[in-house]
């Protein structure tokens, strides 16, 4: 337990001590022989057990300081509070909309509409010849447009691109 504490301690040494990775490691111990009290009757059994557990015991430790929170809601909240909200922001984003052709508009103000959101997330429909329906067949059909002979799909794609 010492050594493989030792040599693991670089993986949780910015916020455990090596003293409290043994004791994690006593712990480890009790737990499985608390565990698994007819494995105490072979040593070479309750020390694989151990081993197992110890080692992952460190791998939970140290996947548990890597994970990544997402609290978006804080995020938004720093970004509607910032100063920068009060003046407009004029990024690339925004200039590739104002540029964007009437066929990208249209398809942007679909996607930002209540009504026709709705409409989107409806699961797709299976023709008589059993072709599925695709997303460019529903925006088509949302905008009066035809899908064999426009691919708003990819336009979207290639103008965003």
């Amino acid at each position: 337990m010492f050594n493989y504490a030792r040599r693991n301690l670089w993986r949780v040494a910015s916020y455990m001590d090596y003293d409290d990775l043994i004791q994690d490691g006593y712990y480890a111990w009790c737990e499985v022989c608390w565990r698994y009290p007819e494995a105490m009757k072979t040593p070479q059994h309750i020390m694989s057990l151990f081993k197992l557990c110890f080692a992952n015991k460190i791998t939970d430790l140290s996947r548990v300081k890597t994970k990544q929170v997402d609290d978006a809601r804080s995020d938004l909240v720093e970004v509607l509070e910032s100063p920068a909200m009060i003046i407009p922001d004029f990024s690339s984003l925004h200039a590739l909309i104002i540029k964007a052709p009437q066929t990208i508009k249209d398809v942007l103000t679909l996607m930002t509409d209540d009504k026709a959101r709705e409409e989107l997330i409806k699961p797709f429909q299976r023709y008589e010849n059993g072709r599925r329906e695709t997303l460019n067949d529903r925006l088509c059909s949302l905008l009066n447009k035809d899908p064999n002979t426009i691919d708003l799909v990819t336009d979207l794609r290639m103008y965003f691109s």
